[in-house]
């Protein structure tokens, strides 16, 4: 893979940070650097969200820091989390002040349950964008059901089901032995 520029990175990554809404703006992601630009494979993508998502933090700007760094080392980490963070930033600052100003509409509530709708939307494309790459094999769907069951159908704490998934996980995918 050849190094992307971070003036590159800062570019693609802050008209992202600009233009992309909601809990699926990674499929912004997945669509600029995966589909358009080939810089990086579906399945590092799969990878580094993966990874960006049992880190603490916003999973957003761990995932625009873990691809900037792939693409380019510590600048590239350094300059796609300040991309894709500094346009929201600056647009938050100055609806903030705003509001201190005005206040809120009653009007917009309406336009703001219709943004919630939206963002719906955009993590279920998103799921379904990265699902294809991350799914693979029975045991990649074994892991996903397990993780299901224990966090979605039995309210099992979110760390001890990801610990305890992550051991069975190891486990499934431990080299094999080669037979004589």
């Amino acid at each position: 893979m050849s190094r992307i520029s971070p003036s590159r990175i800062f570019r693609v990554f802050a008209w992202i940070g600009l233009t992309s809404i909601g809990g699926g703006r990674y499929a912004f992601l997945h669509d600029a650097l995966v589909i358009r630009r080939a810089w990086v494979r579906s399945d590092e993508f799969a990878q580094d969200l993966a990874l960006c998502q049992l880190l603490p933090g916003p999973n957003f700007s761990n995932l625009a820091v873990a691809l900037g760094a792939r693409l380019s080392g510590w600048r590239g980490a350094l300059w796609g989390g300040v991309a894709l963070v500094l346009p929201g930033a600056l647009i938050l600052l100055a609806l903030s002040a705003l509001y201190l100003r005005v206040g809120l509409a009653p009007g917009l509530s309406h336009a703001m349950r219709g943004t919630g709708a939206a963002v719906v939307g955009l993590v279920f494309v998103a799921t379904v964008t990265v699902t294809s790459s991350a799914l693979r094999g029975w045991r990649a769907v074994l892991i996903a059901g397990a993780t299901f069951a224990l966090v979605g159908l039995l309210h099992l704490n979110t760390a001890l089901s990801i610990a305890l998934v992550a051991l069975v996980s190891l486990w499934l995918q431990r080299p094999r032995g080669t037979r004589s």
